[in-house]
This record gives structure tokens, sequence and C-alpha cells, in this order.
């Protein structure tokens, strides 16, 4: 009986010992998280998610699904990502989302990302992207995908301003318009591409690109080019 209550006594030596070094280690400035490392950002600023990441406190303690739906509350924020590096270090890794295009509605601008997600509204535009133009909906709400009335329209739209990102063509454009899915027109300066549908679009921006990169003075030229045939079509006049 003495020897089971020896063994009893043991185990509740080993369970308190226990807590009380977890304790030990929750209040222990040792533990507490010192240097902050943000990694990813280009748009958003780093003190931007530093007040939103607020103070970590123990770095065992802290609930990191909290503290990524507090900084995604930056909608220009996709994703964000943790690693602690003990005793005292937090990486934090974001990832944004990239503007893309905008729309006006109602005086105002939504700006888009590059899968149509309103990031934000403004009166303004405030950097070199493409406005959006023949697209249909009729509600939108911040945070979410643009809701139109033909998503595979929209998705023709979506399809070109990746392309276009991709070949770094995206700060030229001035206008995408949808009007006729059938006749996507992108317009550069005062030149206005006709691309169709899009049966072949990576190819026609590639081309669009050649074209831009052939033409001495392609910010000063009128007309349009027809992207829709195998070999492109021209009707090009130099302004005065």
């Amino acid at each position: 009986m003495s020897t089971l209550r020896g063994r009893r006594f043991k185990v509740a030596l080993i369970i308190c010992g226990t807590i009380l070094a977890f304790i030990l280690v929750l209040v222990s400035p040792f533990f507490s998280v010192t240097h902050i490392v943000i990694q990813g950002n280009a748009r958003v600023s780093q003190s931007d998610i530093r007040e939103r990441l607020g103070n970590p406190g123990n770095i065992f303690m802290l609930n990191t699904r909290q503290a990524r739906d507090r900084i995604m509350g930056n909608l220009y924020i996709g994703d964000v990502t943790f690693r602690r590096d003990f005793p005292d270090r937090l990486y934090v890794t974001v990832f944004e989302r990239r503007l893309s295009a905008y729309v006006f509605h109602m005086g105002n601008y939504l700006y888009l990302d590059d899968f149509g997600r309103v990031l934000e509204v403004r009166s303004y535009i405030s950097e070199a992207r493409p406005v959006l133009q023949g697209l249909d909906f009729q509600r939108w709400q911040l945070g979410e995908v643009l809701e139109v009335a033909n998503d595979i329209d929209f998705a023709a739209v979506v399809l070109y301003t990746q392309l276009l990102s991709t070949h770094g063509l995206i700060y030229s454009i001035s206008h995408i318009n949808v009007s006729d899915p059938s006749n996507i027109r992108i317009l550069v300066n005062y030149l206005d591409f006709h691309v169709g549908g899009v049966m072949d679009a990576d190819e026609k921006v590639r081309t669009m690109k050649e074209i831009l990169n052939e033409l001495p003075d392609a910010a000063r030229m009128r007309g349009f080019v027809n992207l829709q045939q195998i070999q492109p079509l021209f009707f090009l006049e130099l302004l005065q």
C-alpha cells in the first residue's frame, strides 16, 4: 500500500513540475518575441503589417489564426505565413494581391486584382492600369470577386489582364473594352487593338508587344490593329 502511495506521490510531483515549468516558460521574458522579420511585402508597408499583428507576446502563445485574419484585413494581402525561430524571433511572410485593372462605377473606380476581386474604391486612379469598359454587373462587394452577368465574358477579361501583366504591357494599356465579347478591344494610347475572343490570346498579346516595340513613335500613332486574323491588319497614322 505504501509503495502505491509512493508511486502516486512521484507522479503528482512530475505533473506539478511539468505544469510549473510550462508556466515559467510562458511568463519568462526569454521567450518574448523581440525580433519580427516581415517578408514579401511591396505595396503594403511594414508598419501597417506590424500594427495589424500587434504585440505577439510569448512566442509559444501567439495565435497565428487570429494574427493572420488581422493582417489580411488589408485586402492587398492574399495570405500570411508565420515561422517561429526560438527563442524570440518571428518571421512573417505576406503574399500580396496585385492591382490589375479598374472599373468605373457610379463616380468611383473599383480597384481589381488579377482575378477581379475588389481591393478598394477611390474617386481617382492611383497607378497606370487599364480601365475595363463594357462589363455588365449589378452589384459588387469589397473583398469579393466582381459579380458580372456573364462569367464567360469576365473570364476573358481576367485572362487578358493576366497575359498583359505577364508580358509587361499592363502599365501601357489605357482601356480594355469588352462591350462585344467576340471582339475585345485593347487600347494603348491612341492605338486600338482588336483581339477578338480568347482563342490564341497569348499569341495575340505577344504579337501586340512585338508591334509596339517595332513602332518608332507608338505613343504618337493613331489607328487600329486587327489581330483577329493570322496576319495583323493595320490602319495607322502619325499624329501631328
